[in-house]
């Protein structure tokens, strides 16, 4: 059921909001009508379409990439319970809500252990700061300003764990290892894309690996089971005297 919500005036001129799209703004000020009293709904862009934009010519698709945004720029976040896709607006304690009631699964603020295995393998020591800051690391542009690929890159951890997650990429597929090859082989083309951009590039690079890597056919055991001995010319055996 929808929720009657209140906007703060100070919405407008936050950094979060500025950085994304008219229609993003739109779709995260429509999102809360329709969330329960914890903030939460189900990560369903063909559902929230049907709700948010119901007379309008835009299709889930395109909801689907207003919600990426919005991950983007940190304004939902997505978490999974039974198998099942869900999101939370951050920032939810501001809507002052009398006998709440909650219809979805509660969001867990993820804790610093949790995000170990998103972040392992970055020396960079601006992860707290505002994308766009000046800082030691190497992500120091704003989300949505085109870069070309470098060799020290390192994804933003909350896309990617929300890309892969939406793409149904276990994080530990995506190792350092597998990150540095994608970096490599993007380093030299000279490329500009966002941070979402190059991430969801990064991803589907991954699933692409993966859908191969399953395509190998083994090579079949010999007879009885026992392995192949490639020394055994037996095959070109013709039978006939020398």
């Amino acid at each position: 059921m929808a929720r009657i919500r209140t906007i703060k005036p100070e919405f407008w001129t936050s950094e979060q909001v500025m950085e994304c799209s008219a229609m993003a703004r739109l779709l995260f000020i429509g999102i809360w009508n329709f969330c329960d009293d914890a903030g939460n709904h189900p990560m369903s862009p063909k559902t929230i379409k049907a709700l948010v934009f119901p007379g309008d010519d835009i299709t889930a698709l395109a909801v689907e990439a207003l919600l990426a945004e919005l991950v983007e720029n940190r304004l939902i976040a997505l978490y999974e319970s039974a198998s099942k896709q869900y999101l939370h607006v951050n920032g939810w304690h501001h809507q002052k809500i009398d006998r709440p009631t909650y219809k979805h699964p509660n969001f867990v603020e993820p804790s610093p252990s949790d995000r170990r295995c998103i972040d392992e393998g970055s020396s960079s020591d601006d992860r707290g700061l505002t994308p766009g800051r000046e800082g030691k690391g190497s992500n120091t542009h704003s989300p949505r300003e085109p870069f070309a690929m470098h060799l020290d890159w390192t994804p933003d951890p909350v896309q990617l764990q929300a890309y892969a997650m939406r793409s149904g990429v276990p994080l530990s597929e995506l190792s350092i290892d597998a990150i540095a090859g994608f970096v490599v082989h993007h380093d030299a083309k000279g490329l500009a894309k966002t941070e979402s951009q190059w991430i969801a590039d990064l991803i589907a690079w991954r699933k692409r690996d993966l859908a191969n890597a399953a395509k190998v056919v083994p090579l079949r055991a010999g007879a009885g089971g026992s392995p192949l001995d490639d020394s055994d010319t037996s095959w070109n055996d013709t039978g006939v005297a020398r």
